[in-house]
């Protein structure tokens, strides 16, 4: 009697136990850069553990399709090589490009990717598209090898002799020192970056709507298979229409 009960046992346990022990039987390995508030690390007295509204997300994902992850901080360049290769398995917040599905999955979006036109508080600018605003002759700062999307990018190769590419901080410092008149920063990331360089409240986003698109997680082609996709997008899901998904929000929309 003792085979067949435990062929009913094996045959009662939930459909996402059984899958999921050979979905992922190995650690699944993230690569990330830092980017808070996407995905950074925390110290916590002699600890360092990851954190993020990415991280959180992948997290609330992972726990349900019964993986683990082991997180990689690596340049984003490095992580794209890597997963091309094989050696990561995930890549974080990442934009949709047809070179890049050539040898990556992309999940559902889960992130909308909304980017403003940031300015000093006490300018003002009545421009409601950045196409006017540059046609004025403003200065704009944007983030060397920052994707933007293509109109936006055809734009700024019309006024090369206004727009400056350097990285985040610098484009803060400059719009303080009035060498530029504004920059384009993500809507989540900038208010963490102007924060930590002291420069909250002088620095504010501009009304108008300069560019959204979804953000992805990229997952390998050469270690995941089309089945772990599917299965991964129906966790992605579950948690997009749960509570998890306004609180892990708020937990980083809100700087405390």
């Amino acid at each position: 009697m003792r085979l067949p009960l435990l062929f009913c046992l094996l045959f009662a346990l939930p459909a996402s136990m059984a899958w999921a022990s050979s979905l992922c039987p190995s650690p699944l390995r993230v690569g990330f850069d830092n980017w808070p508030p996407y995905h950074y690390y925390q110290q916590d007295g002699e600890t360092r553990r990851m954190r993020g509204f990415a991280v959180e997300y992948l997290d609330a994902v992972s726990a349900r399709l019964g993986c683990r992850l082991v997180y990689v901080e690596r340049p984003w360049k490095r992580v794209l090589h890597d997963l091309a290769r094989g050696r990561l398995d995930i890549a974080m917040e990442a934009y949709f490009f047809d070179d890049r599905a050539r040898y990556a999955w992309f999940s559902d979006a889960y992130n909308p990717g909304r980017t403003a036109l940031w300015v000093r508080k006490a300018d003002l600018y009545d421009e409601q598209d950045l196409a006017t605003w540059l046609g004025k002759g403003h200065r704009l700062g944007v983030t060397k090898d920052y994707y933007y999307g293509a109109e936006i990018g055809e734009l700024l190769r019309r006024y090369p002799h206004q727009v400056s590419e350097v990285n985040d901080v610098q484009n803060y410092r400059k719009l303080q020192l009035g060498r530029i008149d504004g920059f384009l920063g993500d809507r989540l990331a900038t208010p963490w970056g102007l924060k930590r360089e002291g420069l909250t409240g002088g620095i504010v986003p501009h009304a108008m709507r300069v560019y959204e698109t979804p953000t992805h997680f990229m997952l390998s082609k050469q270690t995941l298979s089309a089945e772990f996709v599917a299965r991964f997008n129906q966790a992605l899901g579950a948690v997009g229409k749960s509570d998890e998904h306004a609180l892990i929000w708020r937990r980083y929309a809100s700087l405390r």
